[in-house]
């Protein structure tokens, strides 16, 4: 069978897949880690496979959460034929147990085009600098700013202890945004794991050209386990867990979630 590639749909699907989910999206203080997490069911460590079909070509993705040293290290990789972008997060907790952000780094491979973003934080200056080959900026940091990636788990976090509103101020390609999400009910997924029940949730955008849903399973802290996502020119597509463990034991369903 043959198929069409298009360079900038599918940079800019491979793109949105991985930052939609991935952004994906999910211990004691900055002296010491909890063993596996103990005491804040986000932070135990997981690994996620996904799959999706965009445009015709299978698209995989893995997400994955581990301990190192004092903190902790959150990666997304999504890749096809043509393309691949991996994103990685280092975090630590401080003594109010907030989300202490270390470094940021985002490569993306699109038909052989290469292009790196680093996020860098200098606490002592109070600064996270931004840069690609071609671009610096930098952001005065706040308590609470969290990256792309970082602002997931807060999502997770806060949809395990049923805080609201849910809204992050994101450093995004080293400007500060918004990100806002709103829950609308339970829904039961028919998935490669089996029927799971989900929280379903919808992130809020100012305008209507872009939506996406995502299904975050409560027996398992609130992994997410699908998303669906409309595109500005009416595409959509869906991408959906494959197999996945947490803290080291593979993902299955009680009986009474099967």
């Amino acid at each position: 069978m043959h198929i069409s590639v298009h360079p900038t749909s599918l940079h800019r699907g491979t793109t949105t897949f991985i930052l939609g989910t991935i952004t994906l999206l999910c211990f004691l203080g900055t002296a010491q880690a909890g063993e596996n997490g103990a005491g804040d069911p986000a932070l135990i460590p997981y690994t996620l496979s996904y799959a999706a079909t965009y445009n015709g070509m299978d698209i995989s993705a893995e997400r994955q959460l581990k301990l190192n040293g004092n903190g902790y290290v959150l990666t997304t990789t999504a890749k096809n034929l043509f393309s691949s972008i991996e994103e990685e997060g280092a975090f630590l907790l401080d003594e109010q147990r907030g989300i202490v952000d270390q470094n940021y780094q985002y490569k993306r491979n699109v038909l052989g085009i290469k292009k790196t973003e680093k996020l860098r934080y200098n606490r002592e200056a109070g600064v996270a600098n931004y840069k690609t080959k071609k671009k610096q900026r930098q952001v005065t940091l706040e308590d609470g700013y969290l990256n792309r990636l970082t602002y997931q788990v807060q999502l997770q976090r806060d949809l395990i202890n049923q805080v609201s509103p849910l809204q992050y101020q994101v450093i995004s390609r080293g400007r500060l945004k918004q990100y806002k999400f709103e829950t609308l009910g339970e829904e039961t997924l028919d998935t490669p794991l089996g029927k799971i029940k989900a929280l379903k949730v919808r992130r809020i955008r100012d305008d209507d050209d872009r939506e996406t849903l995502f299904w975050f399973a409560p027996e398992w802290n609130y992994l997410l386990v699908q998303l669906w996502q409309r595109e500005e020119g009416g595409e959509d597509y869906k991408i959906v867990i494959q197999e996945g463990s947490l803290n080291k034991q593979p993902l299955t369903l009680s009986k009474g979630n099967s």
